[in-house]
């Protein structure tokens, strides 16, 4: 793809760390249950602690991430080694597009910050992680407006498709990531109330993920058209075939995605005992599909632990698709990649 692993690597940790903080505000905004709600129990309490440690952690990430990609654009725009940069620096911050635009980022960034610290004692506060997930948005529209989207243009709908792409992406894989690592992994620790919380949240991410899931569609097609062009591009160009990775990856997300939310939802809503939420012709058709095909254990324990599997397995792939990602945003657009050959074909051509 023309770039190095160096310079990739610091995209796919800033973008992992994008993610986790997107995605954890959005389950303390949306999927966890209050504290002191129906559910009655301090389990709530102490999910959210654990998930305040996350979002520290995924901050942290973000600080460090901004200046190594700061580095390394730097790198490959004055064409100098890493021991020359830092004399360049001040020009390519004050004085480029790009740098311009990363100056955002320590902003929003310290908005961060200052919202973790605040929220830390008031973790039943809605207005503190919502104005923390405005700053999110802000750096993903700062990443947006400094990659192949802003080509075209600043405030154009290729950027704003790609910066949706991006936030609807860190809502439902971000949040994949924090079930599989901080809230499954201690809702089994809990015997009680651990029923009726596991359907709880199962449901409402449930609900989450198939809204972001539908703007990632959206947005991936339109993004896929706008920076491929046809499909000769998919599979003559590098840019082509990482494109054609990152469906099939988005394909097997999505078979999961529609096993848990049509399969293993519906048995972890009755297991607690709530109407079973398989009345549908689409639940129908999966869970006949289901039994004829697997024969599935029923036991409360396999149920849960099949769910728990199948969200580590969906996390996993929206890790590779984070590095697929990174990998396309050093390397250069198929649309552009085949103007250059059609070019240099016809200039020997010519010869």
């Amino acid at each position: 793809m023309g770039s190095s692993f160096l310079h990739i690597t610091p995209t796919a940790f800033d973008l992992l760390a994008l993610f986790i903080c997107i995605g954890a505000l959005a389950c303390h905004l949306w999927v966890l249950p209050p504290i002191g709600g129906v559910l009655n129990s301090s389990v709530p309490e102490i999910l959210r602690i654990r998930l305040w440690h996350l979002i520290a952690v995924a901050i942290a990430m973000l600080t460090m991430s901004s200046v190594a990609e700061l580095l390394m654009r730097g790198m490959e725009m004055s064409d100098r080694p890493l021991s020359e940069i830092f004399s360049v620096m001040p020009i390519i911050i004050l004085r480029t597009h790009y740098g311009n635009l990363w100056l955002v980022r320590p902003v929003a960034i310290m908005a961060l910050w200052i919202g973790w610290w605040a929220g830390r004692r008031r973790l039943d506060s809605r207005a503190i992680p919502a104005f923390m997930l405005g700053a999110g948005v802000v750096i993903a529209m700062t990443r947006s407006a400094s990659g192949h989207a802003a080509d075209m243009g600043d405030l154009t709908l290729p950027e704003l498709m790609d910066c949706l792409h991006l936030l609807a992406g860190s809502i439902w894989g971000g949040g994949l990531m924090v079930l599989s690592t901080v809230v499954l992994p201690k809702m089994v620790e809990i015997l009680k109330y651990r029923r009726a919380l596991i359907a709880y949240i199962a449901h409402r991410f449930s609900t989450l993920a198939g809204i972001a899931l539908s703007t990632v569609l959206v947005t991936a097609t339109y993004n896929t058209w706008i920076q491929v062009g046809s499909f000769r591009a998919l599979w003559e160009t590098p840019y082509g075939r990482i494109v054609v990775i990152k469906i099939l990856l988005l394909f097997v997300l999505i078979v999961i995605g529609v096993s848990n939310r049509y399969i293993s939802v519906p048995f972890l809503r009755k297991w607690a005992c709530h109407t079973f939420a398989g009345h549908g012709p689409f639940h129908r058709l999966f869970i006949v599909l289901y039994f004829a095909l697997f024969n599935p254990d029923l036991r409360e324990d396999k149920i849960l632990n099949r769910f728990r599997h199948k969200v580590f397995a969906e996390a996993i792939l929206v890790v590779v698709v984070i590095i697929c990602t990174a990998i396309l945003l050093h390397g250069v657009p198929a649309r552009h990649s085949l103007n250059t050959e059609h070019r240099h074909t016809m200039e020997r051509g010519q010869m």
